[in-house]
């Protein structure tokens, strides 16, 4: 009877959802539980803190789902972030790293970088899927979701955010019935990651094509009013006109003095479940990237960074172009080859006797010509 007196509207009675599940507001039927993330109108929640966590309450089917996260960093979300970090106010917006994890275990990563346009900067968006054999969601199940801070290698210590999950959106859960195995892609596979790192999923194997292009500066962190003199609607509207001056002439100058392409780039990896350096080879080099493979296996996601650190260029991670096979090399190609080598060769053979046919009986004609004309002479 004591907790009764502490209900409220949010404490009816749940429903157990049945599959497909597309959970993407605050009051949907099958958000259940949620720890450090603030529920949202439009959107699943915000985080509040240095991790968040969201439960859906969810019927399975004991068979594998496939869980799809959509992630969005936004002007908001970099301005709680930078109210409670409170970084200093002369160092530019860094990108945001985080682990997803489902049922205690890590099943991704996300990197999200915004970049500055002439007025605004523009919102960065990162989706992470991901199977669940089957048992892992059975009967009346929760599913739990949640975005942790991941382990910091010694050359990435400061080439991402700390605190990267403060201010997430979390825009959509989506969880439906998984499809066919299919082969491990790359992350991200919607384009470049808009910063000097990238991401492979866990269990990436084989070869991996890495781009490395320009992409404008990174926005300068928004900062909230601190006293009450700052408050006030003119300070306020000052600083708004400094800052937006402020970021037209980061862009200007971005488009005035370009990023020089890499000559020569190499590139770090660590696994991000354990924060351990992993093994990278080099298979090829290109004018604007190179070819990748690596050599360890890794428990988790991989971050790669270029070694060289520099925020105006981006990367693009995805799977290496399988190569053609030789034509000549297969045996059918081969007597195919042959047999139309032989049909042109027989072609041609014909064709110069029929020439050298004509040219004798056109000589001929030419020679008897004059013969009939002495004779009538």
């Amino acid at each position: 009877m004591i907790g009764t007196w502490f209900r409220t509207d949010f404490d009816g009675p749940r429903d157990v959802v049945d599959l497909p599940v597309e959970a993407a507001a605050g009051r949907d039927p099958a958000l259940c539980i949620v720890d450090q993330v603030m529920r949202g109108t439009g959107i699943l929640g915000r985080v509040t803190g240095e991790f968040g966590a969201v439960a859906l309450r969810l019927r399975g089917t004991a068979a594998p789902v496939r869980v799809t996260v959509e992630l969005h960093l936004d002007e908001l979300g970099t301005r709680w972030w930078s109210d409670r970090v409170r970084p200093p106010r002369t160092d530019p917006e860094r990108p945001r790293l985080v682990l997803v994890r489902a049922q205690g275990q890590i099943r991704g990563a996300a990197l999200l970088a915004r970049r500055q346009g002439w007025r605004a900067a523009a919102g960065a968006r990162a989706t992470v899927a991901f199977d669940l054999p089957a048992g892992e969601l059975d009967g009346d199940g929760v599913l739990v979701v949640e975005l942790a801070e991941p382990p910091r290698p010694s050359w990435a210590r400061t080439r991402f955010s700390s605190g990267s999950a403060v201010g997430l959106r979390i825009d959509r859960i989506t969880v439906r019935p998984a499809p066919a195995p299919t082969a491990v892609v790359p992350a991200p596979s919607d384009g470049a990651s808009g910063c000097d790192l990238a991401l492979l999923p866990p269990g990436a194997a084989g070869v991996f094509r890495l781009d490395v292009a320009a992409v404008p500066p990174a926005p300068p962190v928004p900062r909230s009013p601190s006293n009450r003199w700052t408050r006030q609607m003119p300070s306020r509207a000052g600083f708004k006109v400094l800052r937006i001056a402020r970021r037209a002439a980061l862009r200007a100058l971005a488009l005035a003095l370009p990023v020089p392409p890499p000559g020569r780039p190499d590139v770090f990896a660590a696994d991000l479940c354990t924060g351990a350096d992993v093994g990278v080879e080099v298979v090829a080099r290109r004018p604007r990237g190179l070819d990748l493979r690596l050599t360890e296996a890794a428990a988790g996601p991989v971050l790669l960074g270029l070694t060289r650190a520099n925020r105006r260029l981006s990367l693009h991670v995805w799977p290496a172009p399988a190569p053609q096979p030789d034509a000549a090399a297969h045996p059918d190609n081969a007597q195919t080859g042959a047999a139309q080598t032989d049909a042109a060769q027989a072609g041609a053979a014909q064709a110069g006797a029929a020439q050298t046919d004509a040219a004798q009986a056109g000589a001929a004609q030419a020679g008897a010509q004059p013969a009939a004309g002495n004779r009538a002479r």
